[in-house]
């Protein structure tokens, strides 16, 4: 179910209705001059522009002076806020002063040579690649100006490729396409770069399956939900296992098949590899996909499960979470920011 989408001062918050959005404002999450989106739609508002939020928020915003009149303050504020939203506009507003490139120098969006939809603008000088986020290990370099595919983006780091090489770089080596568009373009492709930001696990629960007579195997059963225009793929999802106290005492990565659809959520499962086939391995997938692949071959259904299993290897669980790890959004074909 779509949701209204809140962005304030680089941080984000969803709510379901008008009344969890009031809520929010009471808590001081947002202000008149934060942006929101309306459920199902791609333009944003200011909060004070909502008349079911001017007495909450008790103060007045003109939205329709024009940007010119806006002060410093309040322009970079919100440039912020499109552009690296976890970097924060202050870090952000350092960055374009050191280290953006002179815009005659090079042709930044579309052409030949020009940044496409999905690549990225070195801006460190290098940008270090590693082979995980959190800069465990260095896998390679990126050049200050040079361009990077975008693959996914897991927390502050996104997934990169260039020049035969993949690794995480951090956000704030690196510029997105898109920021060099106009505010509205800005605003409307920011899932594509943030994409872990508008997909959350839905209704989530687990169970502990016997396998062989032993309790080792968790199954998970939720929806992925997607509240953005782009379709979402790549999906990786982390399950953290749990003692009665919190503590984590493993953790497990799943890899998910196929596409979320835009603002829409749906069920995963798991199809059991073929017995008959030594080599083949447990695919977990949307349903979608698994509806695809069974008008092809109606038997698949006897290897269907819902949800997702964990093979447990530690001992005394008693809890189980699951989360996003990274995702990458699906432009629309032939879309680039203009």
């Amino acid at each position: 179910m779509s949701r209204w989408m809140v962005n304030a001062s680089g941080h984000q918050y969803s709510a379901a209705s008008i009344d969890e959005l009031k809520k929010l404002a009471k808590e001081g999450k947002f202000f008149g001059g934060d942006i929101l989106q309306p459920p199902g739609a791609s333009e944003w508002i200011y909060a004070l522009e909502l008349p079911e939020l001017k007495t909450v928020l008790g103060q007045e915003f003109d939205a329709s002076a024009p940007a010119a009149e806006m002060s410093p303050v309040v322009r970079w504020g919100l440039a912020g806020v499109l552009a690296i939203a976890a970097a924060g506009c202050w870090v952000y507003a350092y960055g374009l002063s050191q280290d953006m490139p002179n815009p005659n120098d090079l042709e930044l969006i579309g052409g030949e040579s020009g940044l496409q939809f999905n690549e990225v603008l070195v801006t460190a000088n290098p940008a270090l690649l590693f082979d995980k986020e959190g800069g465990s290990s260095q896998v390679g370099t990126l050049p200050k100006n040079s361009k990077a595919n975008l693959l996914g983006k897991r927390g502050d780091w996104y997934h990169l490729s260039a020049g035969g090489v993949k690794g995480y770089a951090h956000i704030i080596d690196v510029i997105p396409a898109y920021f060099f568009a106009g505010p509205a373009t800005q605003l409307q492709y920011k899932p594509f770069y943030y994409p872990d930001q508008f997909v959350t696990i839905v209704n989530s629960a687990w169970s502990l399956v016997p396998e062989n007579g032993n309790t080792s195997v968790t199954n998970f059963i939720f929806m992925v939900g997607n509240d953005s225009q782009f379709g979402m793929t790549d999906l990786k999802l982390k399950a953290s296992i749990k003692d009665k106290d919190g503590k984590v005492l493993e953790e497990k990565e799943v890899v998910v098949d196929g596409v979320i659809k835009p603002n829409s959520s749906t069920m995963l499962g798991t199809l059991k590899a073929d017995k008959k086939d030594k080599k083949a391995v447990d695919r977990v997938m949307t349903e979608a996909l698994f509806t695809e692949l069974m008008a092809a071959d109606p038997k698949l259904i006897d290897r269907w499960v819902e949800g997702v299993d964990i093979k447990l290897e530690s001992t005394g669980f008693d809890g189980a979470t699951i989360s996003v790890a990274e995702v990458l959004a699906v432009p629309p074909d032939g879309a680039a920011p203009k």
